[in-house]
């Protein structure tokens, strides 16, 4: 919720006024180019830095400079249980964090290799000059097929900024809404966005995801929601790995299943 601190200042310097504010703000964009355009104007994604999607090898990460500085021993071993792709991903309704840990070591084992997941788990990485909190990468038989990352709120600006700049708009929508009132002690303050941007060539995508909503009104504690996102990835075989991860711990419950009936039909 750290994004949300700008906001909440800004919120809170307008209703310390005793005057009534009311500066109502809509934006609703939509952007559809075709796949010629869009292709064309995102050619050159590939990947972040020196991690290619599609090229890139398990053993590469294991040997860059960036992320050996950003990581520790555990770090450099598939890690199927934190990151984007662990337990809030694979997760089922019948799983606990108990139980969880016992899935995901049968998840890996069963996987056999063919899925991994690399995570610099708690310093996120830094790359060249830029440093990013979240850099979980997804591999596909040895090979990167995916990236979920996001940078320091200090460069958040700045990425976004570059990405829409060197490939446009993208496809998606961007909407924000924004409304501020102040009479006496009769308060409201509503900021809202809702931004979803996918950038795309033959071979790989980047989805952007930026959702945020604060709400304050008399009588009712501030609240907020906020959740921000990019994920590059192989177009072909990304969904491969997604695929086999939740068949992996669909499998499972499965197995759990059938062990529990027979054990019922012992009694």
């Amino acid at each position: 919720m750290k994004h949300f601190y700008p906001i909440l200042l800004l919120v809170l310097a307008v209703l310390s006024c005793n005057v009534q504010v009311d500066k109502p703000e809509t934006i609703d964009e939509t952007y559809e180019p075709t796949d010629e355009e869009l292709f064309t104007a995102c050619a050159d994604l590939q990947g972040i830095g020196q991690f290619i999607i599609g090229k890139t090898t398990f053993k590469n990460v294991l040997n860059d400079k960036d992320f050996k500085n950003s990581s520790s021993s555990f770090d450099r071993e598939t890690n199927l249980y934190n990151g984007h792709w662990g337990y809030d991903f694979w997760k089922t309704k019948n799983d606990d964090i108990s139980s969880g840990f016992d899935k995901r070591k049968w998840i890996e084992k069963e996987a056999k290799g063919r899925i991994k997941q690399l995570i610099p788990q708690f310093s996120g990485i830094k790359i060249g000059d830029l440093d990013f909190d979240k850099f979980d990468m997804a591999f596909l038989n040895d090979t990167l097929v995916a990236i979920f990352f996001y940078p320091n709120d200090k460069i958040e600006t700045d990425v976004i900024d570059h990405y829409k700049e060197k490939y446009g708009n993208g496809r998606g929508h961007y909407k924000y809404s924004s409304s501020r009132v102040q009479v006496g002690d009769d308060v409201t303050a509503t900021t809202s966005t809702d931004e979803i941007r996918t950038w795309a060539n033959e071979n790989v995508a980047l989805d952007f995801k930026n959702s945020e909503y604060f709400h304050m009104e008399p009588g009712v504690k501030p609240t907020g929601y906020y959740e921000h996102s990019l994920l590059i990835y192989s177009k072909s075989r990304y969904p491969v790995f997604e695929e086999l991860l939740k068949s992996l711990s669909k499998q499972y419950d499965e197995n759990m299943q059938q062990n529990k009936s027979k054990t019922l039909n012992t009694l």
